[in-house]
């Protein structure tokens, strides 16, 4: 069995085979390489420019972040000051609502007192005018029966004695 070359490679066919290569990478390099070079560059640069794009904004996140969370527990602070100062308040207006309640309960009291006294009095004048006049009865009736003189003095120191004891008020 004989074999044969199937390809026979000469010295020429290897320079020509070279020459045609660097002629092609050459030709690939001016028009392929730099383009795709220039591609993949600008690609690299796009991506840089996201990562610090992405990067910075997960900073203003954070920093957003950190601010909400400070401002929340300033919330929860002020809500609570505010809840202690309504309290303060209500019950300054409660003490002040009892005040005024008793200080009109006094006065209630107080006029209440006044017009009792006003009624004792004009009782008292009444019971004076009523009593008057039946003693003025009573006068007119003694003077009707006919008295000794000595009983006639007898009653009036009687009279006289009691009003003594017992005085009007």
């Amino acid at each position: 069995m004989h074999y044969e070359q199937l390809i026979d490679f000469s010295s020429w066919d290897f320079i020509f085979s070279i020459i045609t290569f660097i002629v092609l990478f050459l030709i690939l390099k001016h028009f392929f390489f730099d383009k795709v070079h220039d591609f993949m560059e600008k690609r690299s640069q796009e991506i840089q420019d996201s990562l610090d794009h992405a990067e910075e904004t997960n900073r203003l996140a954070d920093e957003k972040l950190q601010d909400y969370n400070e401002r929340i527990s300033n919330v929860e602070m002020e809500s609570r000051q505010i809840i202690k100062k309504s309290r303060d308040e209500a019950k300054l207006q409660a003490d002040q609502i009892i005040d005024e309640a008793n200080d009109k309960a006094r006065k209630t009291i107080e006029h209440s007192r006044a017009e009792v006294e006003r009624e004792k009095a004009t009782a008292r004048k009444e019971l004076k005018k009523e009593v008057g006049e039946l003693a003025v009865l009573a006068a007119g009736k003694i003077i009707e029966k006919e008295i000794r003189q000595e009983d006639h003095q007898d009653i009036v120191d009687r009279i006289i004695e009691e009003a003594e004891e017992k005085p009007w008020n």
